[in-house]
């Protein structure tokens, strides 16, 4: 008890002998304790009147009595409020109150009671022990229950094998993690084997040996079998203990869900092995089954057909309808592929528009002539994408093996390079591969080379070909048809080396050359006093294509001073198909200008009356081909009179290709055929032999 008055502390300690029984007991059981008063003043005025040995003992302070807290315990309002807060409560008349403090060094259970006004006994207990016994239980509790939140987060659980014994307990979330209910679940080895699978059960238990055998981590992956059916996949790992003597005498480990990782997996490798868009196997796939297929087929003495394909026209519906068509349209042709073929068949896509198939177990050849005329003719069918009816064809190479190669790499080109046999042929078709075509694919090659060289040094130039009207016999026109004066070769024609040019982009600068040629020479014809003549000059679909035709034209014309009237451009008729949507544009500029166009090998093509009505076409050139024959075949005939007609209908001009005797010329005339041209009335001639021509035809 403390007081800043020695006479009241003297009555106090008399007046406090009613509390001796209280205090004995406590003395009895070792329990510190003092006696306070509180003085009236500032906050934490307390004297310490009393304190008893095992107070001194418990909290190291001796000598304390007459002492005011504060200078025991210095800071004690700020280290403690709650103990002031209590003692000033407690004096002041209030119920006993026990509150915890460590002010005194130790942590200790502090129990107030109240004896009279101003006056109070302050039991002190240690609880240090117990309150880390307290925290040691809480944080094992905490401890638990994190662990078992892991678990279920992970989809794991633990599980402890007495070896010696069998006795196999598991946890909670492992029993749920085999589907079983934990509360009815008996753990035994028993019991794990019959949730493993099957197929599996074996190599399970055959690493858990090895593992204890050779004293090393187990660490494994099975599959189990849950009561409804389900199959999951977990991860296995463990740690053997032995004794002194290397017995192995508990197993303990963990089993974690590995059911998502597994189907990660499983995407990573089908993505690995297959095209994302249409799911097909991709190349590298395709290639590896092509090996294995060659290899059985060495074994069984059969064939393999290996087929190339790319879609016709595949680019012109990317370009204008744009690429989310365009992947719809290469879903729908991957499926229709595989409804075409059996089982031990392999369809890929290699990228692009470009897809490969392998045809196994093949006995006789002619069965895969039946397969790709099946594939051609499935594709061919119309497309509806996206409210869009799409026509698309394929041009299909196909090489055998072992009769076109030995290896897979070379019956690849060789399927390649017969692709684009059959697409130089207009698609839609399928081509078996010869050794001609690797001579072909030579000389492509070469060419490409040599006619860079020729663009540069100057070796292309123009024959001219007159255009008859027929009904007056005079020269209405001329076309201007390329020709190239190869030092190593001599004369080449167009139909040698133009494909190659369009295949490696030559085309385009070469095109060019020819408008500027073809222009300046017909301003020359004029300026030497010839009357003023047409000029006709074929277009390639590629110069469409680029985009850059109109301003091409038009440079052609101002360099000459040629007059937009006397110019007309030829294009065939799969321009109007493959760039319509381009063509309409440039033909429409140019043809506001007053250039004229016509329509060149009119029949043989995609031609049709919407397309005449869509484009401002001047002329049709019917092809040669029906124009050759047509005085002996009738067929040949009726569709030339067809043409002709249809023509007048629409007040178009009629040209006749290839006219090489003067019975057809004059059949041509008869049926009102406006123009013709061939070799019947002039081959094609140097520019300095037809302005001989024109002037001897007056």
């Amino acid at each position: 008890m403390l007081s800043d008055k020695p006479e009241n502390s003297r009555s106090g300690l008399t007046a406090l002998s009613v509390e001796v029984a209280t205090v004995v007991e406590l003395m009895r059981d070792g329990v510190a304790y003092c006696r306070m008063l509180f003085e009236d003043g500032q906050p934490g005025d307390f004297i310490f009147l009393y304190t008893n040995p095992a107070f001194e003992i418990l909290t190291g302070l001796t000598g304390v009595a007459g002492k005011r807290v504060t200078e025991v315990v210095p800071g004690l309002c700020v280290s403690d409020p709650l103990a002031i807060e209590v003692l000033g409560r407690v004096a002041c008349g209030g119920p006993a109150e026990t509150f915890e403090s460590g002010a005194f060094g130790v942590l200790l259970a502090v129990t107030v009671y109240p004896i009279k006004p101003d006056h109070v006994v302050a039991v002190f207990d240690a609880i240090t022990g117990r309150k880390q016994a307290k925290l040691a239980e809480q944080a094992l509790l905490q401890a638990t229950e994190r662990l078992a939140l892991a678990q279920r987060a992970a989809g794991a659980g633990v599980w402890d094998w007495d070896i010696p014994t069998g006795t196999l307990t598991w946890s909670n979330e492992l029993a749920q993690l085999f589907g079983l209910n934990p509360a009815a679940a008996v753990a035994t080895f028993d019991a794990w084997r019959s949730v493993v699978h099957p197929e599996d059960r074996q190599q399970a238990e055959e690493v858990i040996m090895a593992a204890i055998r050779d004293h090393v981590p187990l660490f494994n992956e099975y599959r189990i079998i849950l009561p409804g059916g389900a199959v999951r996949w977990i991860d296995v790992f463990g740690d053997t203990r032995y004794d002194a003597d290397g017995t192995p005498q508990r197993m303990i480990g963990i089993c974690i869900d590995a059911s998502e990782r597994k189907k990660a997996e499983a995407k990573i490798e089908f993505l690995a092995h297959h095209d994302h868009l249409t799911q097909l196997p991709n190349r590298f796939v395709a290639m590896e089954r092509l090996k294995m297929a060659m290899a059985y087929a060495d074994r069984a003495h059969e064939n393999v057909a290996l087929l190339f394909l790319d879609l016709d026209r595949f680019k012109a519906i990317n370009d204008t309808l744009g690429h989310t068509i365009g992947d719809l349209l290469l879903v729908e042709v991957a499926r229709r592929l595989q409804a075409c073929l059996r089982e031990t068949d392999t369809v890929s896509r290699q990228g692009g528009d470009e897809f490969l198939i392998i045809l196994t177990h093949i006995q006789d050849i002619d069965a895969v002539t039946g397969s790709a005329a099946k594939l051609v003719a499935a594709l061919a069918e119309p497309y509806e994408i996206e409210g869009h009816v799409l026509a698309v064809t394929t041009s299909v190479g196909i090489a055998i093996y072992p009769n076109d190669a030995r290896n897979a790499a070379t019956l690849m080109q060789q399927a390649d390079t017969a692709m684009y046999h059959a697409k130089g042929r207009g698609g839609n078709d399928f081509t078996f591969f010869s050794e001609q075509m690797n001579e072909a694919v030579a000389l492509a090659h070469a060419l490409r080379g040599e006619l860079r060289q020729a663009l540069a040094g100057g070796e292309f130039l123009l024959h001219y070909q007159p255009q008859i009207d027929l009904a007056s016999g005079r020269v209405r026109g001329v076309e201007a048809l390329l020709r190239w004066q190869s030092p190593t070769r001599g004369l080449v024609l167009p139909e040698v080396f133009v494909s190659v040019a369009e295949d490696c982009g030559l085309i385009v600068p070469i095109g060019d050359w020819v408008l500027q040629q073809a222009c300046q020479q017909a301003v020359r014809w004029q300026q030497a006093g010839l009357p003023e003549l047409s000029m006709a000059v074929n277009l390639s679909a590629i110069q469409f294509r680029r985009g850059t035709l109109q301003q091409s034209v038009m440079q052609a014309l101002t360099t000459s001073g040629l007059a937009p009237a006397l110019l007309e451009l030829e294009l065939t008729e799969s321009v109007l198909i493959t760039e319509a949507e381009k063509a309409i544009e440039t033909i429409g500029h140019l043809s506001a200008l007053g250039i004229r166009f016509a329509i060149d090998d009119f029949g043989t093509g995609y031609s049709s009356l919407a397309y005449l009505k869509r484009f401002p076409i001047d002329k049709l050139k019917i092809a040669q081909i029906f124009i050759r024959d047509m005085d002996a075949n009738p067929d040949d005939a009726a569709i030339v009179h067809a043409i002709i007609q249809m023509a007048r209908a629409l007040k178009l001009r009629t040209l006749a290709e290839g006219v090489e005797t003067a019975g057809t010329a004059e059949h041509l005339q008869l049926h009102h055929c406006d123009e013709g041209q061939g070799h019947y009335f002039a081959s094609p001639l140097p520019a300095e032999a037809l302005q001989r021509y024109l002037l001897a035809a007056g």
